[in-house]
């Protein structure tokens, strides 16, 4: 399974260096300071696309949390960080909310969501990996914060 793993990773590794390239706004002087949000709301306004599409690494390549190893459950976690940072993905999860491998499955699973396509932006997407529902106040009708 580790030479598995070890191809699966190469392939994360190639996706980060097949990004498709940016689009270029040209901008005059005065225009420049707006880049960044020029270029965040321009990507916003198009369509949403899968992450597997816009990665280039089909879900289906990554095996089940059940059928790895710790390390190989660490290694692909990193691996994956890392390509979605490369295309302005950052996967934000609660300080001890979920075990490694549970972050490893939560992250499997966004393959399969439809995300901006952020090509000519500085700007970052949070993809939040929360469980909302712990912290759901029915009486109160709100989520609470950590004081509780």
């Amino acid at each position: 399974m580790q030479a598995y793993i070890d191809q699966l990773i190469e392939m994360l590794q190639e996706a980060q260096n097949n990004r498709p390239f940016p689009r270029y706004l040209e901008l005059s002087e005065e225009m420049e300071v707006l880049r960044d949000v020029i270029e965040l709301e321009r990507s916003l306004e198009e369509d949403e696309v899968l992450m597997e599409t816009l990665l280039g690494v089909p879900q289906y390549y990554f095996p089940p949390e059940n059928k790895l190893s710790d390390e190989q459950v660490q290694q692909l976690t990193i691996g994956i960080i890392e390509l979605w940072k490369v295309f302005n993905f950052v996967p934000v999860f609660r300080e001890g909310e979920f075990s490694e491998r549970e972050q490893y499955a939560m992250l499997v699973e966004k393959w399969k969501e439809y995300v901006p396509d952020f090509r000519g932006s500085n700007s970052y997407w949070n993809l939040e990996m929360f469980d909302y529902e712990l912290d759901w106040d029915e009486n109160e009708k709100r989520y609470l914060t950590d004081e509780k």
